[in-house]
């Protein structure tokens, strides 16, 4: 029987673009373009705080037409960081079932920042599509503490 998921109580204290690029190009309703994403996780022990690393890249062939590095920042409960240790507390270990839900919020906030930086371009009508989470993460992510 699986073990219950952990309630996470956390708060989202920034969302950032912190890379985008677009390059000038000509796009016919019929091309078809391919994405690529990668989602990383980093924590900050100090601030009690996890941040999503989230990367999307539009191509077209072998062209990157379009990049985003957007990254969110949640804020840990105090207690409910704590909780995330292992026993002899040297690993701090993310659950992966909360790994999607940040990277669900990260994807969320990359299909507003896509549209609002492609607004009045030739890829205005480019939108990110469904992505399947629980393919992408399937596995806890885990920090040793000191590093």
């Amino acid at each position: 029987m699986a073990q219950p998921e952990k309630i996470i109580a956390y708060r989202i204290v920034q969302v950032a673009v912190e890379d985008f690029k677009m390059q000038p190009q000509q796009l016919n309703e019929k091309d078809e373009l391919g994405i690529n994403t990668s989602f990383s996780f980093q924590v900050n022990f100090d601030l009690k705080c996890i941040k999503c690393l989230s990367s999307f890249v539009f191509t077209k062939g072998e062209n990157k037409l379009i990049e985003l590095t957007l990254s969110c920042v949640f804020s840990i409960e105090p207690s409910t960081f704590e909780s995330l240790y292992d026993d002899s507390r040297t690993h701090l270990i993310v659950e992966a079932y909360f790994c999607r839900y940040m990277a669900t919020i990260a994807v969320g906030a990359a299909r507003g920042a896509i549209a609002a930086k492609t607004q009045g371009s030739a890829f205005e009508a480019v939108v990110l599509p469904p992505i399947n989470l629980m393919e992408t993460i399937k596995s806890n992510s885990v920090f040793t503490v000191g590093q």
